[in-house]
């Protein structure tokens, strides 16, 4: 099995690190490949470096820097570094965040698994709630546990069967229960009150910084959705596509009178 890993935390990043661990069960290190950004790139969602320039740094065989974008990375692997032999699979990750949500428009961890479903290729996209002082030595520790079976079993049901469908995985602070009990597969939710907020810089009135606010408790988000369930300590699972077509407005917009 041919497996392709990137990130939006950067090729550096402690997730990146652990999703290596994780396809290492699933397959062997020459069939896997590296291609990350080279500094963070959180929340770029499926933006591309356009109309510009941007370096790309092999760092061993197999493993690639990009000064650029998720995305960027995904066309760089699937057009040049892998075009004669595609990968069987993309796992994007491990982020470091939960991508619930609303999170999964602003996302560029799971920007870079819709490129690839969006090209015909299986991907996934996995993250990890922000960590309890019980997980600080190793907050993604339970996903190495139980990651490669999870990746496995969507691989083994979809691969042939996937409609550009990528699949949204993200695991719990505290799991409630073993794996597989923990898993729950979820529609996306919605929080309606978002938890990205701006602050302005009390440097300067001209500054201000987007940041993520704390979990909002008071969400109105269903009981059953990827929000509330990952909070109740369940691993979730949501299949995702790149469709924006309103259905139901555009049957009705066929019979507008203009």
């Amino acid at each position: 099995m041919r497996i392709l890993i990137t990130n939006d935390d950067g090729f550096n990043a402690d997730g990146i690190k652990s999703l290596k661990k994780i396809a290492l069960k699933m397959s062997a290190k020459e069939n896997i490949f590296v291609v990350a950004p080279s500094e963070n790139q959180s929340a770029k969602s499926r933006s591309i470096t356009y109309k510009k320039d941007f370096q790309i740094t092999k760092k061993s065989d197999n493993e690639f820097s990009v000064d650029g974008t998720p995305t960027d990375c995904i066309i760089f692997a699937l057009d040049h570094l892998m075009k004669k032999k595609k990968p069987d699979i993309i796992l994007s990750g491990i982020n470091w965040g939960y991508n619930l949500a609303e999170d999964t428009f602003y996302s560029g961890t799971i920007a870079a698994a819709l490129e690839a479903a969006d090209r015909g290729i299986l991907s996934i996209a996995l993250s990890q709630a922000y960590a309890s002082k019980e997980q600080e030595l190793n907050p993604y520790i339970f996903a190495e546990s139980c990651g490669a079976r999870l990746c496995l079993s969507i691989f083994e049901n979809f691969s042939i069967a996937n409609k550009k469908t990528a699949f949204n995985v993200n695991f719990p602070v505290n799991p409630r229960m073993q794996y597989p009990d923990c898993i729950k597969i979820t529609p996306v939710g919605r929080r309606h009150n978002s938890n990205f907020i701006i602050k302005l810089n009390i440097k300067s009135q001209f500054l201000y910084t987007a940041q993520i606010d704390s979990i909002n408790k008071n969400s109105t988000s269903i009981s059953d959705d990827d929000y509330t369930s990952c909070l109740n300590g369940y691993v979730t699972v949501s299949p995702i596509t790149m469709s924006i077509l309103n259905e139901t407005d555009f049957e009705k917009l066929k019979k507008v009178n203009f």
